[in-house]
């Protein structure tokens, strides 16, 4: 039988097959689909519609977080249905103050006001999602918002509060007030070459 790292890794890389996808940096899974008002690279601003998300406290570390999330697509749930992976896996760091706004891998917090997300695939309302067997487990939608970003390659974690402060400085030349805390987002698995991951903090901001 299987342990949870081996089905996980089994997971990804059944999808890296399906999709062609390498050590080189394609991504192993859909994304949630997006328009972009703004585009100067790194940086964008995007507005998502909404998302029907997964979630669980990282108190007790991102491995064991991901381990709830993923045993939840893989039927821990009621029904015992497998749902599909989908990109990015998010962390939010809820330690600025107020509550996310939305969906995504770490920021450098110290405490435990963080927390681990996957997006459910696209169509899959709040109330079609099964509902987990495990109570640190839980949905929840993310209203339609936009998004400051800045994308990144590298160790996802390791430079995390660097491009946060980067975002920070071009939201505000360009006069965007944030409307949530920051997340980070990772885009590809873990085998990846660190040059070619695609990473990306995310703070939500006015719709103007």
């Amino acid at each position: 039988m299987f342990s949870r790292l081996g089905r996980a890794i089994t997971a990804l890389a059944s999808l890296l097959f399906l999709n062609a996808c390498s050590v080189f940096g394609s991504a192993a899974a859909p994304e949630p689909e997006y328009s972009v008002t703004l585009s100067e690279p790194p940086f964008e601003v995007r507005d998502y519609g909404e998302l029907v998300v997964v979630k669980t406290p990282m108190d007790d570390g991102s491995r064991a977080a991901f381990g709830r999330l993923f045993d939840y697509i893989s039927g821990a749930n009621a029904g015992a249905r497998d749902i599909a992976m989908t990109a990015p896996v998010l962390n939010a760091d809820l330690s600025e103050g107020s509550k996310i706004a939305m969906t995504a891998p770490v920021l450098q917090s110290r405490d435990a006001a963080r927390e681990m997300i996957f997006v459910l695939p696209t169509g899959m309302t709040l109330d079609a999602a099964p509902v987990p067997t495990d109570p640190a487990v839980t949905l929840r939608t993310i209203p339609p918002r936009r998004v400051a970003v800045v994308r990144y390659s590298g160790f996802m974690a390791r430079s995390a509060a660097t491009q946060k402060a980067r975002l920070r400085d071009w939201m505000a030349a360009r006069n965007l007030t944030a409307q949530g805390t920051a997340e980070v987002a990772g885009y590809n698995p873990p085998w990846t070459l660190p040059p070619w991951r695609r990473n990306e903090v995310l703070i939500p901001v006015t719709g103007d």
